[in-house]
């Protein structure tokens, strides 16, 4: 087995439910983190890119938000534009738990200028999911929030599944 089939992965600890690292081999249909495995630098490295894939699920959202939030946090994004990934990242991944198929996947993408972000989900059917509540007060506000932090957002409809592709401007880094 070569070297660039291992990768470091996230799952939630047993016991607190936090992400915890855990070696093993080839990337397989488990959810899992694929970390950067570069040294944090003073500034961003051109071409960081991470991934994580987890089951669409409502309980995954805070797990998909502090890994994204810990990776965006090692590459040295600036606090002001982690807080706003942050945001953005929450809000997709509880879209696609909420609305989306059975499995979400994260992608994060950095260079100098902007912070790429998309959530996917696919895979079969979702499972049957309690009722939406449409009391505007409590729902439907998440993509106009998203909207208003990001330079760009687009929704990549497919039989298969959804993308929500987001371009955020970055500042300086730390």
């Amino acid at each position: 087995m070569s070297t660039a089939a291992l990768h470091d992965t996230m799952q939630p600890s047993a016991v607190t439910g936090r992400a915890v690292p855990r070696r093993r081999g080839p990337v397989g249909p488990r959810p899992g983190l694929v970390r950067d495995r570069t040294r944090p630098a003073a500034r961003p490295a051109p071409g960081r890119h991470a991934v994580l894939a987890l089951p669409a699920e409502v309980r995954w959202v805070p797990v998909a938000r502090r890994s994204a939030t810990a990776i965006l946090a090692h590459w040295r994004l600036h606090p002001a534009d982690l807080a706003s990934a942050e945001l953005v990242i929450g809000e997709l991944a509880a879209n696609a738990a909420v609305h989306g198929r059975r499995d979400m996947t994260l992608r994060l993408s950095l260079d100098a200028k902007v912070l790429r972000i998309s959530v996917t989900d696919s895979g079969g059917p979702a499972r049957s999911r309690r009722p939406y509540d449409d009391d505007p007060d409590e729902h439907g506000r998440g993509l106009a929030i998203v909207g208003l932090l990001a330079g760009e957002v687009r929704v990549h409809p497919s039989p298969l599944g959804r993308r929500v592709s987001v371009v955020l401007p970055t500042g300086l880094p730390r």
